[in-house]
């Protein structure tokens, strides 16, 4: 098993090759949960029903938390964009793919380290127009679901460990978690 340092050493090894702004080293305990969230994504978010990484598509709330906490260390991040204007969509929305690469890079990198990982981010945007429910999700193995698809307060868990969440007229802030055991793998 690998101690808390080795982990650590092992993620600060790759994880300055990436344009992430802040990061943490959480436990689930230091995530704010909560189910209300799920109602939340119901009655405010336009993707709800309508994607693949989104409610009801994900497993129930309570599931998504429990295989959240099933992880031992949770490693939280940021990326910073620069925007025309931070109430201009199309650019925040280029921003927000942006940061999707970034955690997709990143999960493969705690894949490799770590074995099996759970990322979640934004959500996913790969497709113009999602599959669901018609047909089988078309990139299961990019797709990312949405933190508060698994019942975590983003907000109240950014405030609870300190991050940096404030935009201003011309830049975004996004995060991503990814959920991971911290034994290394031996070198392939």
């Amino acid at each position: 098993m690998s101690t808390t340092r080795g982990f650590q050493e092992i993620i600060e090894g790759f994880v300055y090759d990436y344009p992430v702004c802040e990061f943490f080293y959480l436990t689930p305990g230091d995530l704010v949960f909560s189910q209300r969230v799920r109602a939340i994504c119901e009655t405010e978010c336009g993707r709800y029903g309508k994607c693949w990484a989104c409610p009801p598509a994900v497993e129930s709330v309570e599931a998504c938390i429990e295989r959240c906490r099933r992880y031992p260390h949770v490693f939280l991040f940021s990326t910073v964009h620069s925007v025309s204007d931070s109430l201009n969509m199309a650019s925040c929305v280029a921003a927000k793919n942006a940061h999707e690469e970034v955690t997709l890079a990143l999960r493969e990198r705690f894949q490799q380290a770590f074995g099996d990982v759970l990322a979640l981010s934004t959500g996913c945007a790969l497709c113009e127009t999602c599959a669901y429910p018609e047909t089988p999700c078309r990139h299961p193995d990019r797709r990312l679901s949405t933190i508060e698809s698994h019942g975590i307060l983003l907000p109240a868990t950014l405030d609870k460990v300190g991050a940096c969440h404030t935009c201003t007229s011309d830049t975004v802030v996004y995060f991503s978690l990814i959920f991971f055991d911290g034994n290394s793998r031996p070198p392939q």
